[in-house]
């Protein structure tokens, strides 16, 4: 995640999205800055019950769904 303000690693963090408005509390694992100046912050959850991001998964070993697509009729 890009930030534009400077942490540490180690720091908590409290993060908010923007469309569900729930919160999560995450720590700070490691902080570059680009060559632009930007500062690219990696961060875990310190909670594994959270789906902060509302993605959700199949569970293993189930096939993907495949999408028939019709074939043009030929005039």
């Amino acid at each position: 995640m890009m930030l534009e303000r400077t942490v540490t690693v180690g720091q908590t963090l409290l993060l908010t999205n923007d469309f569900s408005g729930q919160k999560a509390e995450c720590r700070v694992v490691a902080v570059r800055t680009g060559r632009d100046g930007r500062i690219s912050v990696a961060f875990e959850f310190t909670s594994t019950q959270v789906n902060f991001w509302k993605m959700h998964f199949p569970s293993a070993g189930i096939k993907p769904l495949r999408k028939v697509v019709p074939t043009a009729a030929i005039a």
